[in-house]
């Protein structure tokens, strides 16, 4: 049980970070840059710039496909998945599996 509750917890902060990242800086790349503050277009600018996100700053049409997919489908699993982790759902191990599936599938098509 302590191993699992270890794993609860990293998973709960992970999903938890995925909650607030995603429609915050995420989003960029697919939504009008009106609809945020300065400071949080200039964090993502910085972050590209700096790191050489070649995908954050030219915007491919594939990449911005996969932003839709992460916020149409996978921030509404990670919402569940903290949710489920959180409240101690039975049902967490299948959500959680999806959000992997899926991540797995948007990393082998960046990669």
């Amino acid at each position: 049980m302590g191993l699992q509750n270890l794993m609860n917890g990293l998973l709960l902060i992970y999903f938890l970070f995925m909650v607030i990242v995603t429609p915050l800086f995420d989003c960029q790349s697919c939504l009008p840059s009106n609809l945020f503050p300065d400071v949080l277009i200039d964090m993502n600018t910085w972050y590209a710039n700096e790191h050489g996100d070649y995908l954050s700053i030219e915007k491919p049409h594939f990449f911005v496909g996969l932003i839709w997919l992460e916020l149409v489908v996978m921030w509404p699993l990670c919402i569940a998945n903290f949710y489920g982790i959180f409240a101690s759902k039975s049902w967490v191990k299948k959500t959680c599996l999806i959000y992997g599936v899926s991540t797995a599938t948007s990393m082998v098509a960046i990669l």
